[in-house]
C-alpha cells in the first residue's frame, strides 16, 4: 500500500518539477527524496494555536472527515502571492459539491504581518477558518520541507501523508487528490487530443494603473488546431492578479478572451504572469501583464 502511494506521489511531483525545463533533473531528485521521506508519515497537529474567520478571532472547530488537505504558509515573501485564496475557495467549493463530507481543509498561516493577512481574508471573502500559527508550531513540530511547493499535503484520517503538492500551483495535483479520495480512475488520464493556439498579444502593458484600483488586461486566443481547445485552469503568480475565462471548449477556428484583473497593492513597476493549463502539446501557456503603478 505504501509503495503504491509513493508511486502516485512521484507522478505528482514529476508533473510539477517537469513544468520547467532548466534544472529538471535536480527538481526530480528533490521530489523523489521528499516523496520517500514523507509518504506514510504522520503529521502532528499542535495544540494552542489561535483561529481566525474572515480576519476575526474565532473558536477552533474540529474537522471530522476521512481525508484532510493541510496547507502551511510561512511569513517569507509575498503573502498574497503565496495564499492564492480565490483558488482555494474554488477548490473547497468543488470538494463540498462533488465529495461532501469526505475532505476537510486545514490552513496554517505564519504571517509576518497579521493585519495584512486579515485584510486579505476579508478582501477575498475567504470563509474558511484558518490557524494563525504565530510561533510556527506546525513547521517546527513536524520539520516540514522548506520548499513551499511541498508544504501542502493530502492526509488520511490518521493524519498520515498520502500525497504532497499544492493544487493551486497545478490543477493536475487537485485531480490526483480527488482521484485518491474518490478511489476511482481519473478520466483525464485517458488522454485528451491536443490542439494549437495563437495568442494575439502574449504580453500586455497597462496604462494609468493606480494603487488599490483594479485594471483589466484582455488576451485574445485563437484555436488554430483541429480539436476543441479546453482550458482546464489558469493560475496567477500573485493573489492580486485574478483571471477570468469562459469554461466552455473553444471550437477550431474560434477565439476566446482571457481577462486578467490586476489590483496593485504598492507603487512602482510590476510584472505579473498567468499560466494557462490546456490541451496543447506543451500543456501550458504563459501570459504577462506589466505596468508602472502610480499612487
Amino acid at each position: 500500500m505504501i509503495a503504491s502511494r509513493i508511486f502516485r506521489a512521484c507522478i505528482l511531483f514529476l508533473l510539477v518539477a517537469g513544468s520547467t525545463s532548466c534544472r529538471k533533473d535536480a527538481k526530480k531528485e528533490e521530489a523523489g527524496r521528499i516523496v520517500t521521506e514523507w509518504t506514510g508519515k504522520e503529521i502532528i497537529m499542535p495544540d494552542g494555536i489561535q483561529c481566525a474567520f474572515l480576519g476575526r478571532d474565532t473558536v477552533c472547530l474540529g474537522i471530522d472527515s476521512p481525508y484532510k488537505v493541510l496547507l502551511y504558509t510561512d511569513s517569507t515573501g509575498c503573502t498574497s502571492c503565496k495564499l492564492q485564496l480565490y483558488k482555494w475557495s474554488a477548490i473547497i467549493e468543488e470538494a463540498e459539491t462533488s465529495m461532501p463530507g469526505k475532505v476537510g481543509f486545514h490552513f496554517y498561516f505564519q504571517p509576518k504581518d497579521e493585519k495584512e493577512l486579515h485584510f486579505l481574508l476579508r478582501r477575498d471573502r475567504f470563509t474558511q477558518t484558518v490557524y494563525i500559527d504565530r510561533e510556527n508550531k506546525l513547521f517546527e513540530t513536524n520539520r516540514l520541507p522548506n520548499n513551499q511547493n511541498y508544504q501542502c499535503f493530502l492526509l488520511d484520517q490518521d493524519n498520515r501523508v498520502l500525497l504532497i503538492g499544492n493544487p493551486t500551483l497545478n490543477p493536475k495535483i487537485w485531480e490526483l487528490y480527488k482521484q485518491t479520495v474518490m478511489g476511482g480512475e481519473n478520466a483525464e488520464q485517458k488522454g485528451t487530443a491536443c490542439t494549437t493556439i495563437e495568442v494575439e498579444r502574449p504580453e500586455i502593458e497597462l496604462r494609468n494603473v493606480k494603487i488599490h484600483k483594479p485594471s483589466v488586461a484582455t488576451f485574445i486566443l485563437t484555436n488554430t488546431g483541429d480539436t476543441p481547445l479546453v482550458i482546464k485552469d489558469i493560475t496567477a503568480s500573485c493573489g492580486c492578479t485574478v483571471p477570468e475565462w469562459d469554461k466552455q471548449p473553444v471550437k477550431p477556428g474560434e477565439k476566446t478572451a482571457i481577462k486578467v484583473k490586476v489590483t496593485p497593492d504598492s507603487e512602482g513597476y510590476f510584472r505579473k504572469t498567468v499560466t494557462l493549463f490546456c490541451n496543447t502539446e506543451e500543456g501550458t501557456i504563459s501570459l504577462t501583464v506589466k505596468s508602472v503603478v502610480k499612487g
